[in-house]
Order: C-alpha cells, then sequence, then structure tokens
C-alpha cells in the first residue's frame, strides 16, 4: 500500500502542477502540449511494465523496486531544474515514468500471491494506497508550492520516494518462486482470448479515466473558483477513490471482478457526463468528485485480481506487465486527444467536447468487459451433452459402494460448488470435468480428480 503511494500519488496528483502550467507558468502553451508531460508518466510507466515486469520475475521483487527508488529521486531532482516544457517531458513524465514501471512491478503482484479468498478486498487496500497517495500528495504538493515554490515542491517530494519506498523495499518477499522462462512475452497468455479482451478494456478505461483529473483544477477557475480550490477537489477525488477501490475489493469478492467492474464503468458514465458539462458553480464539482472517485477507479484496482484469477500457473508480474502495456498506450491517446479537443473544439472556455470524448471510450471500455464475462463463462463451461457423456462414463469405471460425484465445472459457479463440497468431505472422490482446472488447496484436496 505505501509503495502504492508513490507509484500513483504522482500521477493522481498531477493536476496541481498541470493546473500550475497551464495557468501560470506556461499560459500560452496549447494544453495538448503541457498534457504530454503527464501522459508520459503514465505511459513509460505502464508500456514499460512488461519488460521491468519479467525482470522482476527474473531477478526478484527486490532488486527491481530498489531500481524504481532510485530512478524516481532522481527524476524529481531533475525536474526542480528543468526551465523548458521538453525538460519536464524527460524528466517529470519519462523518467519518473521509467522508475515507476520497476515500481509497480512488484508491488502489482504481492497482494494477488499472498491472498486467495479475499483477494479482491486484499488488492482493493493495497491499491487503495495510490489514492491515499493522491491525498496527501495534492495537499502537499499544493502547500509547498504556495509556500517555497514549484522547484522545491519537486525536491521535497523526491526525497521522501527515496527514503520511504527504500525502507518498504525490503519488505518484498514472493510466496510463490516464478517458473524460469526464456521470453519477456508469456506466449501462451497471449494466445488467449481472454488477455486481449483484458487489454481492450484496459485501453478504453485509461484512454477516457484521465480527464477528470488533469483537468479539473481548470474546471474549478473556469466556474469561478482558485487553484486552491482545484486542489480541493482533487483532493476530494483521492479521498473518495479510496473508499471506492476498498468497497468494491469488497463487492467483488462477492460477485465476482468482472461483475463489479462493468457495473462500475456503466455508472461512471452516468455519473461523469451530465454533472461535468452542466457544472456552473463549484458544488456540482464537489458532488462528481465524490461520486466519481467512489466508482470510477475501480478497473485499477480490479485488473490485478481478474488477471490473478483467470491466469493461474501464469507469471503474474509478466503478465500483469502485458496488460498494462495498452493502459499506458490509452494514457497516452486519451491524454494527447483530450487536449486537442480542449483547445480545438472546446477553445479553452468549456469541457463539453472533452467529456463526451471521455464517456465515450470509458463505455466501449463497458462493452469490452461485457464481452469478457461472455467469453470466460463460455470457455470454461462444457455444454451440458458433454457433461452427461463423460460423467457416464465415469460413473461406469467407480467401484461398488464408493461415494462418487462426478460434475460437470460451469464457469465461476461450479468452481465455487466443487470447493465447498470438498471442505464438507461428503464424498470419498470427487471428478470434475473442466475446461481450466480448478485451484484448491483446502482440505481433502488429495480427493479432488480433474479431468479436460
Amino acid at each position: 500500500m505505501v509503495n502504492f503511494m508513490f507509484i500513483f500519488g504522482p500521477t493522481n496528483s498531477y493536476g496541481v502542477f498541470s493546473t500550475y502550467y497551464l495557468n501560470v507558468k506556461f499560459p500560452d502553451t496549447p494544453a495538448a502540449t503541457l498534457s504530454w508531460i503527464g501522459s508520459l508518466i503514465t505511459t513509460s510507466m505502464f508500456c514499460l511494465n512488461m519488460f521491468t515486469g519479467a525482470l522482476a520475475d527474473k531477478r526478484g521483487y527486490r532488486f527491481s523496486a530498489y531500481i524504481g527508488t532510485v530512478v524516481c529521486t532522481a527524476a524529481y531532482i531533475l525536474a526542480s531544474f528543468s526551465t523548458e516544457i521538453w525538460q519536464l517531458m524527460l524528466t517529470q513524465g519519462v523518467l519518473f515514468g521509467v522508475g515507476a514501471s520497476f515500481l509497480l512491478a512488484p508491488t502489482n503482484s504481492l497482494a494477488a500471491q499472498w491472498f486467495e479468498k479475499r483477494r479482491g478486498l486484499a488488492t482493493g487496500v493495497s491499491i487503495a494506497g495510490s489514492s491515499i497517495g493522491g491525498m496527501w500528495f495534492t495537499a502537499a504538493t499544493q502547500g509547498i508550492m504556495d509556500r517555497l515554490g514549484p522547484e522545491w515542491a519537486l525536491r521535497i517530494l523526491g526525497i521522501l520516494t527515496f527514503f520511504v519506498t527504500g525502507v518498504m523495499n525490503l519488505l518484498y518477499f514472493q510466496r510463490v518462486p516464478t517458473a524460469p522462462r526464456k521470453r519477456i512475452i508469456e506466449v501462451q497468455a497471449a494466445k488467449r482470448l481472454t488477455f486481449w479482451l483484458v487489454a481492450l478494456e484496459l485501453f478504453a478505461a485509461y484512454t477516457g479515466y484521465w480527464a477528470l483529473v488533469f483537468y479539473i483544477g481548470t474546471t474549478a477557475k473556469q466556474v469561478g473558483g482558485s487553484l486552491q480550490d482545484g486542489s480541493r477537489l482533487l483532493l476530494v477525488l483521492n479521498v473518495f477513490n479510496t473508499i471506492g477501490r476498498i468497497m468494491t475489493g469488497v463487492i467483488a469478492d462477492r460477485i465476482g471482478g468482472i461483475n463489479t467492474l462493468l457495473l462500475s464503468l456503466v455508472l461512471t458514465v452516468v455519473i461523469e457526463m451530465p454533472l461535468w458539462m452542466l457544472a456552473k458553480s463549484l458544488a456540482p464539482l464537489y458532488v462528481l468528485c465524490t461520486l466519481y472517485g467512489l466508482i470510477s477507479s475501480t478497473f485499477i484496482s480490479l485488473n490485478p485480481v481478474i488477471v490473478a484469477a483467470h491466469f493461474q500457473g501464469s507469471p503474474l508480474s509478466t503478465v500483469m506487465g502485458m496488460t498494462n502495456m495498452f493502459s499506458g498506450l490509452g494514457g497516452l491517446v486519451g491524454s494527447l486527444s483530450q487536449g486537442a479537443i480542449f483547445d480545438k473544439y472546446d477553445r479553452r472556455t468549456q469541457f463539453t467536447n472533452t467529456v463526451i470524448f471521455s464517456g465515450i471510450f470509458i463505455l466501449f471500455s463497458a462493452i469490452a468487459t461485457l464481452g469478457l464475462r461472455a467469453h470466460i463463462i463460455v470457455d470454461n463451461s462444457l455444454t451440458l451433452g458433454e457433461t452427461f457423456t463423460k460423467a457416464a462414463s465415469e460413473f461406469k469405471a467407480r467401484s461398488p459402494g464408493q461415494r462418487a460425484l462426478v460434475l460437470g465445472s460451469t464457469g465461476e459457479v461450479g468452481r465455487e460448488v466443487v470447493k465447498h463440497l470438498m471442505a464438507s468431505d461428503a464424498f470419498d472422490k470427487v471428478t470434475v470435468f473442466a475446461r481450466r482446472p480448478i485451484e484448491y488447496t483446502g482440505p481433502h484436496s488429495e480427493k479432488l480428480e480433474q479431468k479436460s
């Protein structure tokens, strides 16, 4: 959780710097140009995650994390001496993103490795650190900027990153040693439609998500607020992001990660478009940040859960790095497109077209998630005819008097039924036919027989 604060805190609080650059330091520079700084953070972090994930699996989580600590610290210090936009792109943008990628690779996989029953909650609590980081990064950055200026804000954040993440990295322990492999890309995972549907969902979600984070401060100024009002709105957004990520983790453990994700994406569109487009004062913006924070960012906390559940047996850091590459591409496309739309079509006086662009891509992400839900149901299930045929042949092979049960696993529901049956010890042997194996290590696991 703590390292997530320092990985995503700068991104979630970048609106403070974005508002300052757009309205004070570079007021005559197009928003599309300034958006490169923030978008390069997420793009570098996620696109490189495919390679840093492979390094973390090969050389160890702690080794990767310490590289990230050093690079992130250097990025902050160098950015504090930057005076041109291109310098900030390279330091605050690219270099910090590279360092964050080395930190993200092991951090993103730890909770999913250590928890199974409450994996959604554990991952939600862990990733909630990104929103907690956004909260205090926002308040701290604005406060330091008001007193000491933006240069010292960057330097102090760099010093904090070095010492705090340096200590937290000592606690990185892998529960399961990673299987050795020769490729950076996990080819078997990339051959599955499940992987590409997750990638499409992430690309679309990240294309639409960052609009409010980057432009809420400028929106506050347009309705008569100040730079400090923009920071307060961003703080509210991060506070409720924290609550939302933990809350959705609990919900995901009950109704499933994909179902929770689909619901939250649809609700995000319903909330974002009317409240942002029609806002004429600060009050609707506070309502928007509250609801958007509670609901919108679930795709960040739930995707590690989904990947861990449906890519069992694959190196988690590598598969997550592969899917995160599409998150980075989506962040880049979204940020640059939104900046261009704000300049050309909204003419820096409103956000109507920017909001429509954001809403369309979040809705497209929901459609991809619906496709993922349907595909997993079909992929994990056997037809009724297949089940009866296999069950009949299996019963014939049973010895007289043996308490046996033969099941055809029907997706996630069937898997949960199997786990409860095994725990009850009601049968001498349970045979399950499923397209993909069920991960069960509980009581009486020796009685479980799995066949494809």
